[in-house]
């Protein structure tokens, strides 16, 4: 019985592959797409059906590096809506964790791969403290592989502003240099061209980015003007809703 299982599932692979490897970057394309409206909606139960794709695409053996590393991102997303819940996004993050180090395996010159990593490490000292002198220096490292491959990628510069952001002025972060870094990203944003298969994520992120940075410097009708600004770019970007409806509600408690 298991060696007529095991032979129909061979074959189904088989069928699968024949039918599916000419298509892999069809399948990226509306994967790509897919990822974007679950982000904007904050659907888990979306994103953990398009990690099942994503796993099922990386059998197929045509650009596994790229499968690996939207997988990695997707799981990277999961674990950032599931934040309030530690230990599901601890799980997640581990699991994106283990993607982009396999999708920096298949193909290690792939800017973006790197700056995703350098986000991961940066995330899971929220979870392990401990973590925090050794993922920060590998992240800066990875930062600067993803710079150096890519000198014109924004995604990058996003990635560093988010740690500068976040980081204590006296260890050489401080939201100006995140609003500088941020600034570049907006400007290599605005010049990216259509990426078809390849990440193009981030350019309504980019000014939630501002947005919150100058909500740090206590500079709100700026701060909102970003969010604003999110939504021309994507009038579906959840997260900038979601900021925006706090502004407003918090006007009108003071009134």
């Amino acid at each position: 019985m298991k060696k007529v299982l095991l032979i129909m599932f061979v074959f189904i692979v088989l069928v699968l592959k024949a039918d599916d490897k000419q298509t892999v970057d069809e399948h990226l394309l509306t994967i790509k797409s897919a990822q974007q409206e679950a982000v904007d909606e904050g659907d888990v139960e979306k994103l953990k059906e398009i990690s099942t794709k994503l796993e099922r695409l990386s059998t197929f053996g045509d650009k596994e590096w790229l499968v690996n590393y939207y997988l990695a991102l997707n799981n990277y997303r999961i674990s950032t809506i599931l934040y309030e819940n530690k230990e599901m996004s601890a799980k997640y993050l581990e699991s994106s964790k283990e993607m982009i180090q396999k999708s920096i395996e298949g193909k290690d010159d792939f800017a973006d791969s790197h700056a995703l990593f350098a986000s991961i490490l940066g995330m899971e000292i929220g979870f392990k403290p401990e973590l925090g002198m050794t993922n920060g220096m590998k992240s800066a490292q990875e930062l600067e592989k993803a710079k150096k491959l890519d000198p014109e990628n924004p995604r990058a510069y996003m990635i560093e502003g988010t740690s500068k952001l976040y980081t204590p002025k006296m260890f050489g972060g401080g939201v100006d240099k995140a609003i500088a870094l941020f600034e570049k990203s907006e400007e290599l944003f605005l010049q990216e061209e259509n990426r078809e298969i390849y990440p193009d994520w981030g350019s309504d992120e980019i000014y939630v980015w501002l947005g919150n940075a100058y909500k740090e410097k206590k500079e709100d009708s700026v701060a909102t003007e970003f969010y604003k600004k999110a939504l021309e770019v994507n009038p579906d970007c959840g997260w900038a809703k979601v900021l925006l409806g706090e502004f407003e509600q918090g006007k009108e408690e003071a009134q």
